[in-house]
C-alpha cells in the first residue's frame, strides 16, 4: 500500500472531487485511502444557549451572502429555502419526509421515549457547491481543489442554528455519483436535525461527537429511490474499518467518548477511521438486545450534561467496561465482513 500522505498530491481533478464528497471521512482510491494534505480541523460546540433561526432571518443572510432568486417550498414536516431548482427542492423535501418516517419508526420500536419535531425544520438548499461556498464564505470545490484544500465541507447541519444545509451535487462539475451523494448528504445531515429535535440528544447539552457522528453514520446509507429502513449496514464505513486498520491502530473507546478532537482534527486517515468506529458503536448499541437498553438509559442519563466531567463516568456506568466492549466492537466488525 502507497504512503497515505502522498496521495493527495497523485490525484485527479474527478478523484479529488469525488473525495471531498465524502468531507473528513475520506474516500478509498483503489486499495490506497487518501489523506488530506493537512490536517482536518472542524470546530462544533454550540453555545449552551441555543436560539433557532426563521425563515426570516436566514432570507436575510442568504440576501447578505449575495445569493439571489431565493424561494421557499414546505413540506409536513420542512421548510426549505434557498436558490435551488425547485424540483431538487421538492426532492430533498421528500427525501427528509421519508427519512424522518423511517428515524421516528426505527427508534420507537427500539423503545427510545421519542417524538415528532415539535416545529417545522429548516433547510438551506443551494443551486450548487459555489452557492453553499458563498453562503459558508468558502471556495467550490474546483476552486478548492486548485488551491490544495484537500478537505472542504460539502453539506452541515449547525446546532446552533438548526438548519440543515445541502446542495446539489448534479451542478458540481465532473462529480461522480451526484444523486447518491445527494442522498448520503441529506441521510447523514438529516439525521443530526433529528436527533436533536425528537428529544434523542439534547442540542444545548454535552454529547460526544463520537456519538453524534455515529448517529449520523448510522442513517447514511439509504436507497436513491423511495424510501428504505433506518440502520443498514453503511458499506462504506464497514470498508474503512477493514482497511484503515492496516495504517492505523484501532482508537480505544475510551479516547472516542472522551476527546472529540480525535474526530474534530487531525490527518484524514485517523479521522475517517474514527468515523467509521463510531458508526460500528451506535450499529452494535442498537441491534444488540443486551446492549440496546443500556444505550437508552445512557443517552437519558447524558441529556442534562452541560460540560464533559461526568462522559466517561456515564459510559461507563451504563454501558459497562469500555475495554470490553472495545473487544464486542471488533468481533462484530469481523461478523459483519464476513456476512457479506
Amino acid at each position: 500500500m502507497r504512503r497515505l500522505d502522498a496521495m493527495a498530491g497523485d490525484l485527479s481533478r474527478r478523484e479529488w472531487i469525488r473525495a471531498t464528497a465524502l468531507g473528513v471521512s475520506g474516500m478509498l482510491v483503489g486499495d490506497a485511502v487518501l489523506a488530506a494534505p493537512q490536517a482536518v480541523k472542524k470546530e462544533d460546540k454550540p453555545p449552551i444557549e441555543i436560539k433557532d433561526s426563521d425563515l426570516a432571518e436566514v432570507e436575510r443572510k442568504l440576501e447578505k451572502a449575495g445569493i439571489t432568486r431565493v424561494h421557499r417550498l414546505d413540506s409536513a414536516h420542512y421548510q426549505a429555502v434557498g436558490d435551488a431548482a425547485d424540483v431538487f427542492m421538492k426532492s430533498i423535501l421528500g427525501d427528509c419526509e421519508q427519512l424522518a418516517v423511517a428515524y421516528l419508526r426505527h427508534f420507537k420500536d427500539r423503545g427510545f421515549e421519542i417524538h415528532a419535531p415539535e416545529r417545522s425544520l429548516i433547510l438551506l438548499v443551494f443551486r450548487d457547491d459555489r452557492s453553499f461556498g458563498k453562503f459558508f464564505r468558502m471556495p467550490s470545490l474546483p476552486e478548492a481543489a486548485s488551491k490544495g484544500i484537500g478537505a472542504q465541507m460539502t453539506g452541515a447541519y449547525d446546532r446552533s442554528t438548526n438548519l440543515l444545509n445541502v446542495f446539489d451535487w448534479r451542478n458540481v462539475p465532473m462529480a461522480a455519483r451526484s444523486s447518491h451523494l445527494n442522498v448520503q448528504t441529506v441521510a447523514h445531515e438529516g439525521t443530526h436535525q433529528l436527533t436533536f429535535n425528537t428529544g434523542l440528544l439534547n442540542r444545548s447539552g454535552d454529547v460526544p461527537v463520537s456519538i453524534i457522528e455515529g448517529l449520523g453514520t448510522y442513517g447514511e446509507p439509504r436507497k436513491v429511490i423511495g424510501p428504505s429502513a433506518l440502520g443498514r449496514i453503511n458499506l462504506r464505513r464497514l470498508d474503512d474499518l477493514a482497511k484503515l486498520q492496516r495504517v492505523t491502530d484501532w482508537i480505544p473507546l475510551h479516547d472516542l467518548i472522551v476527546n472529540d478532537a480525535i474526530i474534530r482534527e487531525g490527518l484524514v486517515v485517523r479521522v475517517s477511521l474514527a468515523y467509521a468506529q463510531s458508526w460500528l458503536l451506535v450499529h452494535f448499541l442498537l441491534n444488540d438486545a443486551e446492549f440496546t437498553p443500556k444505550f437508552r438509559d445512557y443517552l437519558n442519563a447524558i441529556r442534562t450534561r452541560k460540560t464533559t466531567a461526568h462522559r466517561l463516568d456515564d459510559a461507563k456506568q451504563h454501558l459497562g467496561d469500555l475495554a470490553a466492549l472495545d473487544r464486542a466492537l471488533k468481533a462484530y466488525s469481523i461478523r459483519l465482513l464476513r456476512s457479506l
